[in-house]
């Protein structure tokens, strides 16, 4: 009787294809997987008009920093020097524009801002608002803007000022001292005899709660506006849009969202998150303010 071995034969050559196989099979999806979840995370950090943000670290403890220079800035401004303007703008008078003869004279500080709709310049009058205009020119220095803030609540007139990270939001949110008001105020004054109304477009403002309350946000007409802040000291001009681009970009900034734009206590609680992103692609930022000129008058 022949006996018949009990033990199992070796792999032949098929299965050992067939284990290779196998494995390339597995790495190929764990490597694709990969790509795909890179490919959304990279997705998150662009919002629909195509601008790439950077990352940025959160710090705890953020010194100020009264050195913060960017020598490229100019570039594409469209004001680069406060020669450029005239004196009709250096010193505005009451006309089309202004229902009343705004305070002459002091200290001019030409700022230029890049958003994601382009840039801008706007120039700043001390003798309109001296502490408004020194904490504005204090959060400028400090590179406060380069955090990304975003222009979150825009209908005719946009408001900004917190910051995309939660931490510098914090640090510029004491509260200051209003600053006489010298727009005359009052529902009879949101326009004058010639029918020229309170704020023109381009006119950059602090967004008061009440007196003194004003602290790290911001207002920039879209329009003219009769309406804002009744003429109120927490929301007195600190200065104004100055260059034709400077205004051709403010039809341009998205105001679809109106009122429902992401809320204060949301930016105040994560800053510009993931979910925020998601939640209003469409919201436009500004991305860096620099002081590129000034002058004593």
């Amino acid at each position: 009787m022949v006996a018949v071995s009990t033990k199992s034969k070796p792999f032949s050559s098929s299965n050992r294809r067939w284990r290779f196989c196998r494995t390339v099979v597995v790495i190929l999806v764990v490597v694709s997987a990969s790509l795909i979840v890179g490919l959304v995370l990279l997705g998150d950090r662009t919002n629909v008009v195509g601008y790439d943000f950077p990352s940025f670290q959160v710090e705890k403890d953020i010194p100020i920093n009264h050195h913060h220079h960017h020598d490229h800035v100019t570039d594409h401004c469209p004001i680069k020097s406060i020669t450029e303007l005239s004196n009709d703008v250096l010193s505005p008078k009451s006309g089309t524009r202004h229902m009343v003869d705004p305070p002459e004279g002091g200290k001019l500080s030409l700022v230029c801002c890049q958003t994601t709709k382009g840039d801008f310049s706007a120039l700043l009058h001390h003798v309109w608002a001296p502490l408004g205009v020194t904490r504005l020119l204090d959060m400028i220095h400090d590179g406060y803007f380069s955090t990304q803030v975003p222009l979150f609540r825009c209908t005719d007139a946009c408001q900004f000022g917190l910051s995309a990270d939660p931490e510098w939001t914090k640090k510029y949110r004491t509260s200051l001292q209003d600053d006489p008001m010298w727009l005359p105020p009052g529902k009879d004054h949101q326009r004058n005899e010639k029918g020229v109304k309170r704020y023109p477009e381009g006119m950059w403002t602090y967004a008061g709660a009440g007196p003194n309350s004003r602290n790290n946000q911001f207002v920039i007409t879209l329009k003219p506006n009769p309406y804002m802040g009744g003429g109120s000291p927490w929301e007195v001009p600190l200065g104004e849009f100055v260059g034709q681009e400077s205004f051709d970009l403010l039809p341009k900034i998205y105001t679809g969202y109106h009122e429902k734009g992401p809320g204060q206590g949301i930016l105040k609680r994560e800053g510009v998150s993931d979910h925020v992103r998601k939640e209003w692609p469409l919201m436009d930022y500004i991305l860096n303010c620099n002081v590129v000129d000034e002058r004593e008058e």
